[in-house]
């Protein structure tokens, strides 16, 4: 494997972590990159600034409110990170 791939390999296991330090009551067989917002039953806006506190400091960046509004799932947080690094 090449080194992107690995680095591919690595953001998302990056981004899932994420997801399961946010939602402790999610586990890996129930996630899904394409799970949206409306599906997690704890997805209120504490757990998504939670979300985004922890992938902005985890990947040094810092997203703008059109961007935070646009993250409704696993998915969509990872091509965010993915334009911004």
């Amino acid at each position: 494997m090449n080194f992107d791939g690995l680095r591919k390999l690595s953001l998302n296991d990056d981004v899932k972590k994420i997801f399961f330090e946010t939602f402790p009551l999610l586990n890996e067989p129930d996630f899904d990159w394409e799970k949206t917002q409306n599906n997690f039953d704890d997805w209120d806006s504490f757990a998504q600034l939670n979300l985004i506190t922890l992938a902005e400091a985890k990947f040094e960046i810092t997203f703008s409110d059109d961007e935070i509004t646009s993250i409704i799932s696993a998915k969509t947080l990872l091509e965010v990170i993915k334009s911004k690094i």
